[in-house]
């Protein structure tokens, strides 16, 4: 049997936030100018806001994709019972502008450091249109879903 709850009234975002501070990385999925899906590890952070920020160089398919269609997904704790989908927005922001943010991602993703003087290093912040979470350790199983 599965649950299932819509809304901020019934889903506990302090319990996503909890989550989402355990894990390093998440697999972003975009799209090509061709129509091709292309998913691929990275590391990220998040805000308050769950707008997650992520890292990556110039000469990668993603960002080609990412400059092509901003629209992405994200899938967080794909080896746990407990997983957080995100539907989104990317919007490439200049490092200068979120100094602040840099260094709280570079805490939480201390691999992300070693890339940023990089000169192809640039830096996307995805803003989440839709979010679940779901708990394959609860019975029953738990889905929470929220729209931004």
């Amino acid at each position: 049997m599965f649950g299932f709850k819509k809304g901020t009234q019934l889903m506990n975002l302090q319990t996503v936030s909890e989550f989402l501070d355990t894990q390093e990385t998440c697999v972003l999925s975009t799209v090509s100018s061709e129509g091709w899906p292309m998913s691929a590890t990275v590391g990220f952070s998040h805000d308050s806001e769950f707008a997650i920020l992520i890292g990556t160089d110039t000469t990668t398919r993603k960002y080609k994709n990412l400059n092509n269609n901003s629209k992405v997904s994200i899938v967080v704790g794909v080896t746990s019972p407990r997983t957080v989908q995100i539907q989104g927005v990317a919007k490439e922001v200049n490092a200068d502008d979120i100094a602040n943010r840099l260094e709280l991602h570079f805490n939480k993703v201390p691999f992300a450091k070693t890339f940023l003087n990089n000169p192809g290093q640039r830096y996307f912040i995805i803003k989440p249109t839709w979010l679940r979470m779901t708990d394959y350790s609860q019975k029953p199983s738990i889905f929470e879903t929220e729209e931004f």
